[in-house]
């Protein structure tokens, strides 16, 4: 499991949220993330780790990592680390484009240090609409809501 638990509000639903001040990484986190920019593994935040850090009012207690591939070799060579109990490799992404599509549209943020690379809360919600899980049916009217009120900001 990959994601932080974050107490994190929308304080105004009409404003864009895009820094997330409490967010965190435990040290282990930002050593293996570091390490796989500093590798050139391509790799995107999912799930709801992705809508926190995108400003969803959501809370979450892993981070889902979605890898170009999970054979590349540099990924185990950075995760040598043994405390990554948060981080989650997600193998498929139901409702989403190719990797290499959704990488490109990916937004890049800055975390204690480290850029990480997260799927848009736009590609977040059609993932999670795509599970039709119960946990995930329950996070979309928050995710939506906060979709909802970035339009209109941007009207």
């Amino acid at each position: 499991m990959l994601f932080a638990v974050s107490s994190f509000l929308l304080q105004n639903a009409s404003v864009e949220a895009s820094a997330v001040d409490d967010f965190a990484l435990t040290p282990a986190e930002r050593r293996l993330f570091a390490a796989l920019r500093a590798r050139g593994v391509k790799f995107l935040i999912v799930g709801l780790g992705a809508a926190v850090l995108e400003g969803a009012p959501v809370a979450t207690q892993d981070i889902d990592v979605w890898f170009e591939t999970i054979d590349n070799e540099q990924i185990k060579l950075a995760a040598q680390d043994d405390e990554l109990s948060r981080i989650d490799v997600v193998p498929t992404a139901h409702g989403l484009k190719r990797f290499a599509e959704e990488y490109d549209a990916g937004i890049e943020r800055e975390i204690e240090g480290v850029i990480l690379r997260i799927l848009p809360l736009e590609r977040v919600v059609a993932s999670k609409r795509a599970t039709a899980r119960a946990k995930d049916a329950a996070s979309l009217p928050a995710l939506e809501a906060t979709l909802r009120a970035r339009a209109k900001t941007k009207a």
